[in-house]
């Protein structure tokens, strides 16, 4: 069989499965971009921890404190959750719930 002829008896198919191809590539990276920009990274500070960040960010997430501490370890490839002054991490708390409203003006201004 030539290319010819399998073009011309197969050739929805293989558009059909070229088109599968690109469009699963275009929303794996859209997925990828999305979630990296989904979550808020901060920057460690010196004698910062996991647990006092689980403690900081309180009622920012929804999990329990042993689970923050979890997904920071696993999202991070932090080993034994050592932390380096300087260092940014990932945590699972969503950029917009740590906007703060720049709206408010005082009377005087």
């Amino acid at each position: 069989m030539t290319f010819k002829s399998i073009w011309d008896r197969y050739y929805i198919a293989i558009i059909f499965i070229i088109t599968c191809f690109v469009l699963g590539i275009v929303l794996l990276i859209v997925t990828v971009n999305q979630a990296d920009t989904e979550y808020n990274e901060v920057s460690i500070a010196s004698g910062d921890s996991i647990w006092s960040l689980a403690d900081d960010y309180a009622g920012k997430y929804k999990m329990s404190k042993q689970d923050f501490v979890a997904w920071v370890e696993k999202e991070n490839q932090l080993i034994n959750g050592k932390l380096t002054a300087g260092d940014k991490i990932v945590i699972p708390v969503k950029q917009t719930n740590l906007e703060q409203d720049n709206s408010i003006q005082l009377a005087n201004e």
